[in-house]
């Protein structure tokens, strides 16, 4: 059975329902301004993990003796920048730059350039950068798609998908790692690689591909007795046996006829047959003084030819695709201060960066730079880069080519330095308004929050359908506080009114404030269908200055009017406070199966909204979306 947003086109599903007056169906956008900035189709975002300036200038040195982005101390004091040519595809597009510290953290810009040592104080990790460029919020290390309370946060996969898009993500490290975690689930410890696999093989994203296969080692030998760290043997299962709705891949040529367009399926979960990186961890052939000394694993897919498979599988979905790309490896690199595999790293990355080009430019897809944005950018950088002898100032880098650069390592972590963002297509200008803090070397930045806030509050907001449920909430003073259906259609009619939350009962330390919702009525007189379901899902409460009471707070207890054979009330939602999760994600009000569909059912749901004692008081509102997914 296929559960779908009412009114979206999706891989050919065309619904045959309307959705009623709430904040509206996700991806029903109301029609834009002629002055309005164009909207991306598609979104790719390549993140070279720890990738900082340094990193690409290391490689450009490598393949072509010069580089740009280095910086001098000169013997006046002051910092200047060095000249160089551009090397890889995405360095003649525009630039800007951006900010990487987690949640409680800051970034001085002054600081960072006159005193060597202070971006190796408080940094962040790829969980807290991954969530905040995937979900427009921060959080603190270790957490992926959470807030730094532990609250689900919507990230970029999702809203693609809820506006009719497809999704995927694609890395060269483990597919249960941190960054492409942080763009499918929501994991208050990214160390639970099980935990987040089995959410990313139960997400809607289309693509899920990279490294972390239990039956192979780093040097892709296969194991005598697996071992199952970034997926358990029961999910491994599933996935093999097509029960999770993808086709399974692991065998280089089948990557490889993906990427040449042959049979390409719908949904695809890619395991290559590598332990924890494509390349980056297999056992070394004696002592390394250049890239590849070492052959690579021949059994194991390059980032390249996965981006380009994915692109393949993502380009059906004719509403546009978001798609993360993920040179992880870089950091790994970067945390063992290896400079020979940092620039094999980094030339897969950029090649990966060169294969969507490529797909943008060819006359075979509906892509162009009309309807597409891709961002080159990086979470953080990783290893403190540098030219040799820098500390405590700054020398550049030099090289010749085919040659390593003479560089030197000033960290075995991440830094808090500015990261490289570079950008092409329709919405660059959008994103690059954010860059409104200055850094007195590398010039205007933005924070990693606006990556995904560009998307999520500007070019892919959803817009809210006329006369929504409004919402209100007055939290008293406490001690201590401050139509009918048409013939063959599927319809969802709500009755006019307020939710009023104002009965209030005490229970220790929260206050709880209860309420009905109005009456949401579906009629089905479709000829054939499996039967329909509605969920409904909260925005904030928030106050006439701004406070907020997080949606999180809000829960239901949904019910009928009036029983009917095949109708089905959800289930309790429990708020935060109470162990659940309250109404900030969807959840189901109620179902129908194929029988009891037929008719008008109506709906109903106690409301409970529980908040700290100590919260201040004043009217709080805000708004509640109903939405009706047919079932065929």
């Amino acid at each position: 059975m296929d559960h779908r947003p009412c009114g979206l086109t999706r891989r050919g599903l065309i619904a045959t329902g309307v959705v009623a007056a709430l904040v509206g169906t996700a991806g029903a956008a109301s029609a834009a301004p002629e002055d309005a900035p164009s909207i991306p189709e598609n979104v790719i975002v390549f993140i070279g993990d720890g990738m900082g300036y340094n990193h690409v200038a290391s490689t450009n040195l490598y393949e072509t003796g010069q580089a740009r982005y280095q910086v001098l101390s000169g013997p006046d004091g002051k910092i200047r920048t060095l000249p160089g040519e551009a090397v890889q595809v995405y360095e003649d597009w525009s630039l800007t730059n951006m900010a990487t510290f987690q949640h409680g953290n800051s970034y001085d810009a002054e600081k960072a350039w006159t005193d060597f040592q202070y971006i190796n104080g408080p940094v962040t990790d790829s969980a807290a950068a991954g969530t905040a460029m995937a979900t427009g919020v921060k959080t603190t290390n270790g957490a992926t798609g959470v807030d730094h309370e532990g609250n689900r946060v919507e990230n970029l996969t999702e809203r693609a998908i809820s506006t009719g898009r497809a999704a995927g993500v694609v890395s060269s490290v483990p597919f249960s790692h941190a960054t492409p975690a942080s763009y499918v689930a929501h994991n208050a410890d990214r160390n639970d690689y099980q935990g987040i696999a089995a959410e990313m093989v139960g997400s809607d994203v289309d693509v899920i591909m990279g490294a972390g296969h239990p039956e192979f080692t780093d040097s892709g030998e296969r194991r005598e007795e697996p071992s199952y760290t970034y997926i358990s043997e029961s999910d491994l299962a599933r996935v093999q046996d097509g029960q999770a709705g993808f086709r399974y891949v692991e065998e280089k040529a089948d990557f490889e006829a993906l990427a040449a367009g042959e049979d390409v399926p719908e949904r695809v979960f890619g395991l290559a047959q590598v332990a924890s990186t494509l390349q980056q961890g297999r056992a070394a052939d004696g002592e390394e003084t250049a890239p590849y000394d070492t052959p690579l694993n021949d059994n194991v897919p390059s980032l390249v030819t996965m981006t380009a498979g994915a692109l393949n599988v993502l380009e059906q979905d004719e509403d546009g695709l978001f798609l993360m790309v993920e040179g992880g490896a870089i950091d790994w690199t970067g945390h063992a201060n290896d400079t020979a595999r940092n620039i094999e790293e980094t030339q897969d990355f950029n090649a990966s960066v060169e294969a969507a080009v490529e797909w943008v430019e060819s006359e075979d897809t509906d892509a162009t730079w009309d309807n597409t944005l891709i961002i080159v950018t990086a979470d953080h950088e990783t290893g403190y880069l540098a030219g040799a002898g820098s500390d405590p100032g700054w020398t550049p880098m030099e090289g010749t080519a085919g040659e390593l650069p003479d560089v030197d390592w000033y960290s075995g972590n991440h830094t808090n330095q500015l990261v490289p963002v570079f950008a092409k297509g329709v919405g660059v200008e959008s994103l690059f308004a954010r860059a409104t803090s200055t850094d007195p070397v590398r010039g205007a930045y933005l924070d990693n929050t606006d990556l995904a806030n560009v998307l999520l509050e500007d070019l892919w907001a959803t817009q809210p359908s006329e006369g929504g449920i409004e919402v209100e909430a007055v939290i008293p003073e406490i001690g201590g506080g401050e139509g009918p259906g048409l013939p063959g259609a599927l319809v969802l009619s709500v009755a006019d009114g307020t939710v009023e939350l104002g009965d209030l009962r005490h229970a220790g330390d929260r206050l709880r404030l209860d309420g009905e919702l109005p009456t949401v009525s579906v009629t089905d007189s479709r000829a054939e269908a499996a039967g329909w379901s509605v969920s409904g899902q909260a925005a904030a409460l928030v106050s006439a200055d701004e406070r907020t009471i997080r949606p999180g707070h809000l829960g239901w207890t949904p019910g009928l009017v009036e029983e009917q054979a095949g109708v089905t009330p959800g289930e309790r939602v429990r708020t935060v406070m109470s162990g659940g999760e309250g109404l900030a994600a969807a959840q189901t009000l109620a179902s129908a199966d194929a029988e009891g569909r037929i008719g008008t059912a109506v709906l109903d749901a106690d409301l409970e909204l529980e908040v700290p004692v100590d919260t201040r008081d004043g009217a709080y509102a805000g708004s509640l979306t109903v939405t009706l997914f047919p079932v065929d």
